[in-house]
């Protein structure tokens, strides 16, 4: 913006420039009033009207949340939390920031709202992996998000069920996200950004995020585009029920008030939301967390159910996994298979399947089962990825599927972990400790592009930012299978799916997956 000054529906905003001039910064905006006193745990309220001009050049509080870089020993610590940031933190947490070349209102740049991950417990919407000003240098208009999280944020009771029995249940962060979208929809062509091409995409927690929105009805029409990393593929880990019904949501929210002592939602409500999260990292611990519930209001069901019976939007899907998040994908959705017997026991979930699936699998002994499960998450996170684009195949949706597996330089040998995409999806890569090199670029150039062209077109294809034709990125189909492959370069991925995933794939899908 010329004058780095817009009108949005609340009042006023004067922005600043980038660390680029071209780059116009709104930090800070509130977009819902701050959830606060009796409006915890309650489905938020429109942004309290403000006098003059308001000035955007400060975010806004992170939500409350374990201090993000408080353990020196942790590996998120130095990888995305620099040392000494200080951060201010609070429930009055309620804010997007948005990044834009746009020079007037009239200009029409596509729209990519980012949902940071953490577990729904952690993370905020500037963290270091993010360079929105240089996604915004590509032609779209970003905006960044925060949202509660944790006890503040996914909090189910039957006190609160009760409470609001017509709202959304335990799932305030939800419902965050879903105000956040609307005040864009409503807003963001102040800020030169097309209201009618708007993408949502997140990471993680964020991806799942993402698919809740993108099942939900209440998000209907308000998304045009959904970018997936590393979470689709937990929908499909096994075939087996890992959703979060809010009956279950529940009873970890009355054992939390149980040995909080908490004895009434006006106590509750009364005390600080600092002192709630120390209560929540102290008596939940790893084993159980707050996270979104299905409801049966703002979520439905799961989303793998969602998938399968078309329950999602019409719209392109950008989505994949990276191949090193294998072995914590197999710690967190599937269990060890090391004997006969256990793979006997494996076996025995395909019910009438069963014969079938054993004679694909063709082990003889337990070293063989060894072998074959050993490799057993990398097939769970391929045979995942290719169900969903089987269903948005057979449903004629668009879906663009990746395998992250590039070289992360470094002496503690991380491979592509969970979250390393990120460097190169957004172009960040000048800011990671990491000795990257000319090749990490050239594909940082490529991947940030085929993101920035989906963005704009619902298609990742065409030019990078040097004017270079893309290597082609086939939509999936039954017939070609195609996934991109991102090495040192992109490729079509050598990982095709066999007999025994076809198997799986079918099994779950409840249809039988012919060879191509």
């Amino acid at each position: 913006m010329e004058n780095l000054q817009v009108t949005v529906e609340s009042g006023k905003l004067q922005g600043v420039h980038g660390w680029d001039p071209r780059v116009a910064v709104f930090r800070g905006i509130p977009y819902a009033a701050p959830p606060i006193g009796e409006l915890r745990w309650r489905t938020p309220l429109p942004a309290v009207p403000w006098e003059g001009v308001r000035k955007a050049d400060q975010y806004g509080p992170i939500a409350c949340q374990p201090v993000p870089g408080s353990n020196p020993e942790e590996f998120w610590t130095r990888e995305i939390h620099p040392t000494g940031m200080e951060f201010e933190m609070s429930e009055d947490c309620l804010y997007l920031n948005v990044y834009t070349t746009a020079r007037t209102g009239e200009e029409k740049l596509p729209v990519l709202i980012y949902i940071h991950g953490g577990g729904f417990k952690g993370g905020y919407p500037y963290e270091v992996e993010f360079d929105w000003e240089h996604m915004a240098k590509k032609g779209i208009v970003v905006v960044s998000i925060a949202y509660r999280l944790g006890v503040l944020g996914f909090l189910a009771h039957p006190w609160l069920s009760a409470e609001a029995p017509e709202d959304p249940k335990g799932n305030y962060g939800t419902l965050d996200q879903l105000a956040a979208l609307k005040w864009v929809k409503r807003n963001i062509a102040a800020f030169g950004g097309d209201p009618d091409q708007i993408t949502i995409a997140g990471q993680s927690a964020g991806a799942m995020s993402v698919q809740n929105l993108m099942t939900s009805p209440m998000a209907e029409r308000l998304i045009d585009g959904a970018i997936i990393e590393s979470s689709i593929t937990a929908a499909f880990a096994e075939k087996e029920d890992r959703s979060h019904p809010l009956e279950k949501a529940e009873k970890v929210g009355v054992l939390f008030f149980e040995k909080a002592g908490i004895r009434s939602l006006e106590e509750a409500r009364k005390l600080p939301g600092e002192e709630l999260v120390r209560l929540e990292d102290a008596i939940l611990g790893q084993g159980i967390h707050f996270e979104p519930a299905i409801d049966g209001i703002l979520i439905r069901e799961s989303n793998f159910e969602a998938y399968k019976k078309n329950h999602h939007h019409r719209i392109p899907v950008l989505a994949g996994y990276n191949r090193g998040e294998a072995e914590s994908f197999a710690k967190a959705f599937t269990r060890p298979v090391e004997t006969m017997a256990a793979f006997r026991e494996y076996a025995a979930g395909f019910s009438d399947k069963a014969e079938e699936f054993m004679s694909l699998c063709g082990v003889k002994n337990d070293a063989e089962v060894k072998a074959l499960f050993s490799g057993n998450a990398m097939l769970d996170l391929a045979a995942g990825l290719r169900m969903f684009g089987y269903i948005q195949d057979s449903q004629d949706r668009k879906a663009y599927l990746y395998e992250f597996n590039a070289d992360i330089p470094g002496e503690d040998h991380a491979g592509s972990y969970h979250g390393s995409e990120m460097w190169f999806a957004y172009d960040s890569l000048a800011r990671c400790w990491r000795p990257f090199t000319g090749r990490h670029y050239d594909l940082a150039r490529q991947v940030s592009s085929y993101w920035a062209n989906f963005v704009k077109t619902g298609d990742p294809n065409g030019k990078d930012t040097i004017g270079e034709e893309l290597p082609e990125w086939k939509s999936f189909t039954a017939e070609n299978e195609f996934v991109m492959e991102f090495t040192d370069k992109p490729e079509e991925s050598k990982v095709k799916a066999d007999a025994l995933m076809k198997f799986r794939i079918g099994y779950t899908l409840g249809r039988e997956i012919h060879e191509s």
